[in-house]
């Protein structure tokens, strides 16, 4: 484990606002129904809006059910994998921390407008208490984000090109599933290549690599970064370890989530269509409006024939229980987390900070 930075400032988690978060749960939803019945006044189908709310409201509770184990198993693979990643890097950082960093930073995504940017800054945060300078911490967060993400551009790719080349019946635009397809390619080939161009310095380690943010422009710093994370994350691959399935998990059994409230509210389309139509989703919640990735998931599955009255039902069950499923717990998860730093701290006899 690294050595601690002694010399920094204390930072403290925020207070939690349990009545902030109630007022900015109900903005969210409320524009999550506007972006959807957007979409739907688009294709000219305005009386479908009330009668997929109203069997949205309807939902059949097995299937319901059905999906909260999923959304359960996608939380406890993003905790399996982060426990790899960062107790590899940090020894304090065991599972039941790991727990507690995943779901105190779903409460901060919920609680600040930034697309999900809240939870990657509290588990910067954490990493910098476990004892990481700022440099091993940040190749930590960016390693598990590629092995995160490498699997939802895999999944864009391999849906993408089977919806594009015919492999499977569908009815939708051609642009609409090679366009994704190829951008997932172009950004897996760009992060493999900047990762075997990096020249590192021969018997030195991550620990010991030379400080990055004195090596030039920001871009040459920010590709010097991405590649050092990749490197990280193809050395964590070849562990073969059981938690590396964690990223595989987190995904798929939140996109199974989808898949079930479709087949709770009718026959839902073939799988590379819901894989395709999530995946894209996903990449509008990088557009900081709510409602952005209902919207986007929607527009998918109704540009590729799902009719409206499933298609906006659907996405609104699973954002219900993707989103605030994990809430009571997320909430339960600060304090919690508060309490772990400060044995950290305790331990050390140190202060660390960001």
């Amino acid at each position: 484990m690294l050595a601690p930075n002694n010399t920094a400032v204390e930072l403290a988690l925020p207070p939690l606002d349990v009545r902030a978060l109630a007022r900015r749960a109900a903005v969210p939803a409320a524009l999550a129904l506007a972006a959807v019945g957007a979409v739907v006044v688009a294709q000219s189908r305005v009386h479908a809006v009330s009668d997929a709310i109203n069997r949205g409201l309807s939902v059949s509770p097995g299937w319901a059910a059905v999906a909260v184990v999923f959304e359960s198993a996608s939380l406890a693979g993003y905790v399996g994998l982060l426990s790899l990643v960062a107790g590899r890097a940090a020894s304090r950082v065991g599972v039941r921390e790991s727990a507690q960093i995943t779901l105190a930073g779903a409460a901060a995504t919920r609680l600040l407008p930034t697309a999900g940017a809240g939870g990657l800054a509290l588990a910067f945060w954490a990493l910098r208490q476990a004892g990481l300078r700022m440099q091993a911490a940040t190749r930590t967060l960016l390693a598990f984000l590629v092995v995160l993400y490498s699997v939802f551009l895999g999944s864009v790719l391999l849906s993408g090109t089977a919806l594009a080349f015919g492999l499977v019946t569908d009815h939708g635009p051609l642009e609409l599933c090679a366009i994704p397809a190829a951008v997932a390619a172009l950004g897996i080939v760009s992060a493999l290549a900047l990762a075997a161009n990096r020249r590192v310095e021969p018997g030195a380690g991550a620990d010991e690599a030379p400080d990055v943010a004195q090596q030039g422009s920001r871009v040459k710093v920010s590709a010097q970064l991405v590649a050092d994370a990749v490197r990280d994350a193809l050395g964590l691959i070849r562990l073969r370890d059981a938690r590396l399935a964690g990223a595989v998990a987190y995904w798929a059994f939140d996109a199974a989530v989808l898949w079930a409230m479709l087949h709770a509210f009718g026959s839902p389309p073939v799988l590379p269509v819901i894989v395709l139509a999530y995946f894209v989703g996903q990449a509008a919640n990088t557009v900081p409006i709510p409602g952005s990735v209902s919207g986007g998931i929607a527009g998918v599955l109704i540009a590729f024939g799902v009719a409206p009255a499933l298609a906006v039902p659907a996405v609104l069950a699973y954002r219900t229980i993707a989103v605030w499923l994990p809430t009571p717990a997320a909430i339960a998860a600060v304090p919690a987390l508060r309490a772990t730093v400060a044995r950290w701290r305790g331990e050390s006899g140190a202060v660390v900070s960001h």
